[in-house]
């Protein structure tokens, strides 16, 4: 796969991003007919480029992620929200295939009650603006299945009555990945207290499919590019199928500096293929932008998209999160044989029983679910090492005190939850431009205020609370509680600022995710989403950008 160093022209289409969406969106276009080039700011990197696993360069330096002394976002800090304080750009990965790259690849459904957001969220606060979406689970539900097919995910239909709903007769196009050893204690575990976990579907080949082969469990998945391309990516799927078909010009290292439109339609971008170069216009009479939630709302407010309503940049949503480790002194550590999951990094079960709440003891109605991984091998071993000498209830540990610790670790079953919840949407929650800071390409920084609301903070001490319990009362020994306070400078997954709705009063996108006041002007990563929803976005990004691009008119 190779990049075209320069711009021919004559395109119908221009991508900016060649991430999720942008790839998806290369990738259906082409397939219609449509010349498109995508431009991307970072370079094409080579799966073998992954290879030997150097955790320090990959996830401890950060090398993946824009630095934050050189372009960051700037986050308003403190209880007045009055400190500017440079932030790491999370989950802006600036290379061919944008996040994907180094994902977890977890690709849970959005589900009615994250559509339907009201019907299941009851006495919402005042103070927050929940929106119903302007379309259900069923509308999105095809292409959900082709997003499944097209990028490759494992995983059981029908396992549990909390799981995603999924049509009578239609599977996953492999089966789970080998389950890890501790899912049928922590399985009986979870049966006693009326929940049910199930194996979660995941972008990571369990056997050989669309010519990438099985994952060889190497322990280093998250943060981390996959060597052998057993894990999905936009540049091992969709993007590869766009550039065979000869009509998709992929240029790296072009960041594009501006949208250009006039009386009201879209007419090409601004870009520089280096930093503090000169800048050239390329045409075209449709843009798709899909560079990340926050970055997509700083291009749109950097280009000066008509905002009558005050809203680009706006209901700007961070998933609530927060975890729970324990370890179980009575249960070995968890070992297993060729039928299970050896050392890895991906999570074996989820849960979903708390994603919509009825308990009386609590006004919490929908909080949202849980990843669940085994604390000692769903991380690579620094990383362990690391969070070790941070000790139960983070208290620093050294010498012989985190040898201990560690050996304790080694030696005992243990559990990790890690939660992802439903945030309230709020106005003053936005993306700005910085007046002071700009990135090495001459744009205005991202300046972020953001607070979670009262209520989500209340949902994930519930959810958590409940899943400790629920260990302890199976023998487990609480070592690490986070819940997570108002503040949040970043936490990865990241919603709205281009609300897509049906009243151009209040949203910024129509239902097909084309700008209310430019014509031609589409956003395709999870900016469009109404509401932060309380799963893993990216396969809802991904399926919304089959449903656009499938329905995306020709261009004049």
């Amino acid at each position: 796969m190779t990049a075209t160093p320069t711009a021919p022209g004559g395109y119908d289409a221009i991508v900016v991003g060649a991430g999720a969406g942008g790839g998806t969106a290369a990738r259906v276009l082409t397939a219609r007919g449509r010349r498109v080039a995508v431009l991307e700011k970072g370079p094409l990197p080579v799966a073998d480029e992954f290879l030997p696993y150097d955790e320090l360069h990959f996830h401890t330096h950060k090398t993946l992620i824009p630095h934050r002394d050189t372009d960051p976002n700037i986050y308003m800090a403190g209880p007045a929200q009055d400190r500017p304080t440079p932030v790491e750009r999370w989950w802006n990965v600036n290379m061919v295939g944008g996040a994907t790259t180094v994902w977890d690849a977890n690709v849970p459904r959005y589900t009615e009650e994250d559509f339907s957001v009201l019907d299941h969220l009851h006495d919402v606060p005042p103070d927050a603006s929940m929106v119903n979406w302007p379309w259900t689970y069923r509308e999105f539900e095809p292409w959900f299945e082709r997003a499944e097919y097209e990028w490759g995910v494992s995983g059981r239909a029908r396992q549990s009555p909390a799981q995603e709903p999924i049509r009578s007769g239609y599977d996953y196009p492999m089966p789970p990945l080998r389950p890890h050893a501790a899912v049928p204690f922590l399985t009986e575990a979870f049966g006693r207290a009326g929940m049910q976990p199930y194996l979660g579907p995941r972008a990571i080949n369990s056997r050989v499919y669309d010519g990438r082969p099985a994952c060889s469990f190497c322990g280093f998945n998250q943060f981390f590019g996959c060597g052998l391309n057993s894990r999905a990516s936009a540049l091992n799927t969709v993007l590869q199928r766009a550039l065979a078909t000869g009509r998709c010009d992929l240029m790296t290292g072009h960041c594009v500096t501006r949208i250009v439109h006039e009386d009201g339609r879209v007419r090409g971008v601004m870009y520089r293929d280096e930093p503090g170069g000169p800048e050239r216009f390329l045409g075209a009479s449709q843009v798709l932008v899909s560079v990340q939630t926050i970055e997509s709302a700083r291009l749109f407010l950097v280009s000066e998209v008509p905002d009558p309503n005050r809203m680009i940049g706006h209901y700007l949503t961070y998933h609530t999160h927060g975890n729970a480790e324990l370890t179980l002194p009575l249960q070995p550590v968890w070992t297993g044989n060729g039928a299970q999951q050896p050392s890895t990094a991906i999570g074996s079960l989820q849960l979903r029983d708390l994603y919509v709440v009825d308990d009386p003891a609590t006004p919490v109605t929908k909080a949202g679910k849980f990843s669940v991984y085994d604390p000692y091998t769903c991380v690579p071993p620094v990383r362990l090492v690391k969070g070790a000498a941070l000790g139960p209830g983070h208290g620093s540990l050294w010498g012989e005190e985190l040898y201990t610790y560690l050996d304790e670790l080694r030696h005992q079953g243990g559990v990790y939850f890690s939660f992802t919840g439903e945030a309230m949407s709020l106005y003053d929650n936005r993306v700005e431009l910085d007046p002071d800071v700009t990135d090495p390409w001459g744009m205005p920084a991202a300046r972020i205020w953001y607070r979670h609301h009262d209520y989500d903070l209340a949902a994930a001490r519930y959810a958590i609370d409940r899943v400790v319990q629920v260990m302890q009362d199976a023998g487990g020994e609480l070592r690490g509680y986070d819940v997570p306070g108002a503040e949040n400078p970043g936490y990865g997954h990241v919603q709205g600022t281009l609300r897509a709705g049906t009243d151009p009063g209040a949203s910024v996108l129509d239902e097909n995710c084309q700008s209310h006041t430019v014509s031609g002007l589409y956003a395709l990563d999870c900016a469009f989403m109404p509401t932060a929803g309380a799963s893993n976005p990216t396969l809802t990004l991904l399926a919304n950008a089959y449903r656009v691009c499938e329905r995306l008119p020709y261009p004049d």
